[in-house]
């Protein structure tokens, strides 16, 4: 697996970030001086494992129509958990936070919430939802109290705000302590949502 690696001298926390479709692993790690000035983050973002044809951009996940096909995107949970496991061993996933946009997004939720998960310190969700994927088995209730950051796109068409909002809704009603967030934008980022997250990242 390809990484791309920010470190800061010891910095106490570790921030995985994974990208979209399309993306790649230089994509979030360009946000990363701005959602945390005082380098209190290590950041370690992955190139997804399918390159696409065309550019430079790769996907986490092969699809079949809009869905996930349950194999390919079983093997990426399993792949960023390794990651998670040989980068947040010593600190501990109690001190890592997990963080994606779109394709990114569903899969940070799938490791975080999947059944016989570590706990994370805090787990941030960009235009996405919990995934709906055969095979994969979710246990949100042995999350409760992890802080979660769901970010929507007001106007996305490709994952409709409703997705994050039902994802925020289940968390919550299974004890996380959810930050929900809406901007007027559509299936992207903006400098707005990435002073937020640092907020919530301070935390």
């Amino acid at each position: 697996m390809i990484v791309y690696r920010l470190d800061r001298d010891q910095a106490p926390r570790t921030l995985i970030l994974l990208h979209g479709w399309s993306a790649e692993q230089h994509h979030l790690a360009a946000y990363v001086p701005l959602v945390d000035p005082a380098g209190r983050y290590t950041a370690i973002c992955p190139r997804a494992p399918h390159d696409l044809p065309n550019g430079d951009g790769a996907s986490w996940y092969d699809r079949e129509g809009p869905s996930p096909v349950p194999a390919s995107f079983q093997a990426s949970v399993d792949l960023v958990a390794e990651l998670i496991e040989r980068e947040c061993g010593p600190k501990g996933t109690e001190n890592c936070v997990i963080g994606g946009f779109s394709q990114g997004g569903f899969l940070a939720l799938a490791v975080a919430g999947r059944v016989g998960a570590p706990r994370f310190a805090g787990v941030w969700a960009m235009c996405c939802g919990l995934p709906e994927v055969d095979g994969v088995t979710l246990d949100l209730a042995a999350g409760a109290g992890t802080p979660a950051l769901i970010q929507v796109g007001e106007q996305d068409q490709i994952i409709v705000p409703a997705r994050g909002r039902a994802a925020a809704a289940a968390l919550r009603e299974a004890g996380w302590t959810v930050t929900e967030l809406g901007y007027e934008m559509g299936h992207s980022q903006t400098i707005e949502m990435m002073v937020d997250a640092r907020t919530w990242l301070a935390q």
